[in-house]
């Protein structure tokens, strides 16, 4: 009697456990393995392998009888995992690192390039890629430095009277989710007569592209502001140099965009030049970092433990927490650099904090963060935090939409207008000038 409920025992574990792998195979769930999958998993092993546990305990002594049972133990965990390992295939449970790499899967996008020295497109490549179908919308608006503006970045003395703006940032800078004319450097350029504004905004950069970018192009434009549109990725993205994304054509004729460097949990930067890595980050998994570990990746049973400790430290957020105390000091580094800069250009540097949906309702770390860098090194900053609607003002992705642009850019407008009539900016509205400035 038992023995039976014991088998009972192991057999509904293993069905609670290879139930929760079956989640991900419903229609409509997303895909990877995640928490309530890791749960349910391991409360299913937990309980296939409780009868053992207390069969053993139950009749645990030294002597010849543990030596006769250890034999037995291991038998029962290996016959478990071999077991475990063909319901696995059974289900259709994929392995975590691919089987197949291809020799060549990516040819580089000839459009895209990060020398002199800040990442930037290339203006007759891009009018090639925009005539075949691989690139449209405002992306087909490049000049000849390969920035998103209608404008060459060249001084003439058309520009002596008129109030120059310099604007660095990312994708929010660039106007991504925002129809051509409605982002916020947009809508600045159009609030006012006598503005010239060069927008040097480009898809996944940190400070250190903008840095380069205002180090390349504010010596010519001699601007009377500098905006810089700081989102809190920023933190990230710095721990990494300039050309942290690498674009490319597949097999399938389609653009690929995919982070180029990998971070270990110890800090160390890789950067992926191989075609096989680029093929892993593709897939959404890191290279093994040893054949150990590329071996248990070829397994499903290995492949979930490896899957469980990744979710776990996600949840954890365990390299957030590793390297967050480098993103800063690395990010404070370059805002000094190019507080510097501006100020040796008599240019009046102002950054927007641009906030994340999440961050409206309860400031993130990083956010709050940002805050006390732009304190602590004396730099103004705006915050339209107060003014923004999560729902009304942002895209289904993280970007603003034409409403959140709109918004952004009239208020930044009004500032212009304000640091134009009376020299400083402190009197702007979202506006906030540290101590002593």
């Amino acid at each position: 009697m038992r023995q039976r409920a014991s088998r009972y025992a192991i057999v509904f574990g293993l069905g609670i456990a290879l139930a929760g792998l079956a989640l991900d195979l419903l229609p409509g769930t997303r895909p990877g393995f995640h928490s309530l999958q890791l749960l349910i998993v391991l409360l299913g092993l937990f309980l296939s392998l409780l009868p053992f546990a207390a069969r053993r305990l139950a009749t645990w002594k030294t002597g010849p009888k543990l030596r006769s049972a250890l034999p037995k133990s291991i038998a029962v965990i290996i016959v478990t995992s071999f077991a475990l390992e063909i319901a696995l295939i059974a289900i259709g449970y994929g392995t975590y690192f691919p089987q197949d790499i291809p020799d060549s899967f990516l040819r580089p996008a000839p459009w895209w390039t990060c020398e002199d020295p800040a990442c930037h497109y290339v203006q007759a490549e891009m009018e090639r890629a925009c005539e075949k179908g691989y690139m449209s919308g405002r992306y087909c608006i490049v000049n000849a430095q390969g920035f998103h503006d209608r404008q060459d970045f060249v001084y003439s003395d058309a520009l002596d009277d008129q109030t120059r703006i310099l604007v660095l940032g990312d994708s929010f800078t660039f106007g991504e989710d925002a129809d051509i004319g409605k982002s916020y450097v947009e809508t600045l350029e159009a609030g006012g007569t006598g503005r010239v504004i060069w927008n040097t905004g480009i898809f996944g950069v940190g400070t250190n592209q903008a840095l380069a970018a205002f180090q390349m192009f504010a010596p010519v434009l001699n601007p009377h502001l500098t905006i810089y549109g700081f989102y809190v990725n920023d933190f990230f993205d710095n721990l990494f140099p300039v050309d942290g994304y690498y674009l490319g054509i597949d097999e399938n004729d389609e653009v690929v965009k995919l982070q180029r460097y990998h971070l270990d949990p110890w800090g160390n930067v890789t950067r992926l030049e191989s075609q096989e890595l680029l093929y892993y980050r593709w897939r959404g998994v890191e290279a093994p970092g040893n054949d150990f570990e590329r071996i248990l990746g070829a397994t499903r049973l290995g492949s979930l433990f490896i899957s469980a400790i990744d979710q776990l430290g996600k949840q954890l957020g365990l390299a957030q927490l590793t390297h967050f105390r480098r993103q800063v000091d690395l990010t404070r580094a370059y805002l000094r650099e190019l507080r510097d800069a501006s100020a040796a250009l008599n240019s009046e540097l102002l950054i927007m904090l641009i906030p994340k949906k999440t961050d409206l309702k309860k400031p993130s770390a990083e956010f709050q963060g940002a805050i006390q860098l732009f304190e602590e090194l004396g730099i103004s900053y705006f915050m339209p935090s107060q003014a923004l609607d999560a729902e009304a003002d942002y895209a289904p992705d993280w970007h603003w939409n034409n409403a959140g642009h709109l918004k952004v850019g009239m208020l930044l407008s009004e500032c212009v207008d304000r640091f134009l009539a009376e020299g400083q900016l402190a009197n702007c509205p979202y506006v906030v000038a540290p101590k002593g400035l």
